[in-house]
């Protein structure tokens, strides 16, 4: 692969543009959408945008799938709430520190699964986050049970306050992780999820790269965790239920894993579907789950390849005229 095509700075300048082009459309959406019920949804947008390129760092570039994202989402989630309940502590330190707390679980669980391969690392990340489901539920004293916690400071004052808060948020995650993958980290990642035997073969330390990748990405589910808490002013046992996890990974493989980019369309389009859906009453479900085969069975790649394909066969038929 020709060097020039991942570092050069023509490449760099079409993606720092296309970055900015969506900084600038998320920046001024209020300009649009003043309303509160449309600023929470499209926080609710922001917020699974986090989760779902949080996601795709380590399963969409390594090829280890984590069934257990849900495992770091709620467990920064709760740890922002207890700090913040018990201590008195603001969201500008819980926020972190939920990131910080989620990162050293992905340490702790990382050093002793990254080593597995195929479905046996699925299962584990799987187990991790039920059993944090069934501790949450059986020490209800701490946790609050079903119920959840409530009462946590609000995250901003007002809905415009919360969208712009989780806006700039998501924006600094998406760049960092973008760039990130597009460094030479995300090139190993990338060689590890092709063929990580080749790679430990050219002196790679493929369990380290991988362990600081599911760190990465778990501080950030963390910090999106943490910020929800303090924008629903509650946390419950939901989010660190397996069903979070699976809608992560949906999201991502709709939008096109291994990009990055692929998973903030798939965040957008499945939440705002979701939402709109909700005059067809008991048959949302129904048309929604449809609606995800689909595309999985259209585009096994993502949405995400449709789209640079077409502008692929657009710019090439432009170079050869």
């Amino acid at each position: 692969m020709n060097p020039e095509y991942l570092f050069g700075p023509r490449i760099f300048l079409r993606r720092l543009l296309g970055l900015s082009l969506f900084s600038l459309l998320v920046l001024l959406a209020p300009m649009v959408y003043r309303d509160p019920y449309h600023l929470e949804l499209l926080f609710l947008c922001h917020y699974y945008v986090i989760l779902a390129c949080s996601w795709d760092l380590l399963t969409g570039f390594t090829g280890n799938v984590n069934f257990g994202h849900a495992f770091f989402i709620g467990g920064a989630g709760f740890a922002g709430a207890l700090l913040n309940l018990r201590l008195g502590w603001g969201f500008w330190l819980t926020i972190p520190i939920g990131g910080l707390v989620a990162a050293l679980c992905g340490l702790l669980v990382g050093s002793f699964t990254l080593r597995l391969r195929g479905p046996y690392f699925a299962a584990v990340t799987f187990c991790f986050a039920t059993l944090l489901y069934k501790w949450i539920m059986i020490h209800y004293e701490i946790f609050g049970g079903e119920e959840g916690l409530s009462g946590l400071d609000w995250l901003m004052d007002t809905a415009l306050g919360n969208y712009y808060f989780s806006g700039i948020l998501m924006l600094a995650v998406v760049c960092f992780l973008f760039f990130l993958s597009k460094s030479s980290f995300g090139l190993i990642l990338r060689s590890i999820g092709e063929n990580e035997t080749a790679s430990e073969g050219s002196g790679i330390n493929t369990t380290y790269y991988k362990i600081v990748a599911f760190m990465i990405s778990a501080f950030f589910a963390g910090m999106a965790g943490a910020m929800y808490g303090h924008a629903q002013m509650h946390v419950g046992p939901e989010m660190a239920h397996d069903s979070l996890s699976a809608l992560v990974l949906i999201m991502a493989v709709v939008g096109g894993m291994g990009s990055i980019i692929g998973p903030i369309i798939g965040a957008y389009l499945l939440t705002l579907a979701n939402e709109s859906l909700r005059f067809m009453g008991e048959f949302r479900l129904l048309i929604y789950s449809s609606a995800v085969v689909i595309i999985i069975l259209f585009a096994p790649k993502g949405l995400w390849d449709i789209v640079t394909g077409g502008l692929r066969r657009i710019l090439g038929q432009e170079r050869g005229t």
